[in-house]
């Protein structure tokens, strides 16, 4: 069954919020992309990112922030299809870039050989055709560029949610996860490097928490599955009136290719 990964966050905005208010998934993110493009971004000259949809830019922000690149050297790139997120993500990370930022709803065109740090945070669940926005991606970066790029994988705990709730609806779960990416990026005989970096999730354990993150996490699949099965998913987390839930997900980091001879 082919993957329909569309994915509609303005209704469960407030649930999206609620996660990220509890987990400390985007703080380890930004550190491990950090720690990974510190040795590997120009040491002078301009700084070319692409950030291929960046939402709001929160997490733009807070990597940037991290990262410490000088205003003057940053040249910044956003792809978002959602323009009100667009706008917010432009007026949000304007002061990290001394040039005026790029923005588009796709990728835009001239793209192919120009930037150092292609980033895709979270973002490839839900891209149409992933293997070859893979190598569209791969294709900008300059002969020294990397791709880096988190997603999560099978055995990631909220995962699990989706395996069980998609296998209740009888069809298989319709999001890219990581074991796709790893296998259209050898198709595509790509140079890359995975690893898993750990994050919390933890909250106050209510019917409510629990149902906003299955909100979510599931969004308008939600109202054809029942409740009760996925709500006690939650149990085994649970520990003194809190769910604390102790998971990761994969980072790529993906090389730029050059034809050889």
């Amino acid at each position: 069954m082919s993957k329909n990964p569309a994915k509609d966050f303005g209704p469960i905005a407030d649930d999206y919020a609620f996660f990220e208010a509890h987990a400390t998934e985007a703080e380890e993110d930004a550190r491990a992309y950090v720690e990974r493009l510190a040795p590997i971004v120009p040491t002078e000259g301009p700084i070319h990112v692409l950030d291929f949809g960046c939402g709001s830019g929160t997490f733009s922000a807070r990597l940037l922030q991290q990262a410490g690149w000088p205003a003057a050297r940053l040249q910044l790139t956003l792809v978002e299809p959602v323009e009100s997120a667009r706008r917010e993500a432009v007026a949000r990370l304007t002061p990290f870039s001394g040039d005026p930022i790029v923005d588009s709803a796709t990728l835009p065109a001239g793209t192919p050989g120009r930037f150092d740090v292609v980033l895709s945070n979270h973002v490839l669940y839900y891209v149409r055709d992933l293997e070859s926005q893979l190598a569209a991606l791969i294709h900008a970066l300059g002969p020294t560029g990397v791709f880096v790029t988190a997603i999560a994988a099978r055995d990631n705990a909220l995962i699990a949610f989706w395996t069980t709730a998609f296998h209740l609806l009888r069809r298989e779960i319709p999001y890219h996860i990581s074991e796709d990416v790893e296998l259209a990026l050898r198709q595509l005989g790509a140079l890359y490097q995975k690893r898993a970096v750990e994050y919390d999730l933890a909250f106050p354990d209510t019917e409510e928490n629990r149902m906003r993150i299955l909100r979510f996490l599931l969004a308008d699949y939600l109202p054809q599955l029942p409740v009760r099965p996925l709500l006690d998913l939650f149990d085994r987390h649970a520990h003194a009136g809190q769910i604390k839930i102790r998971t990761s997900c994969d980072h790529f980091t993906i090389r730029a290719q050059r034809e050889s001879g």
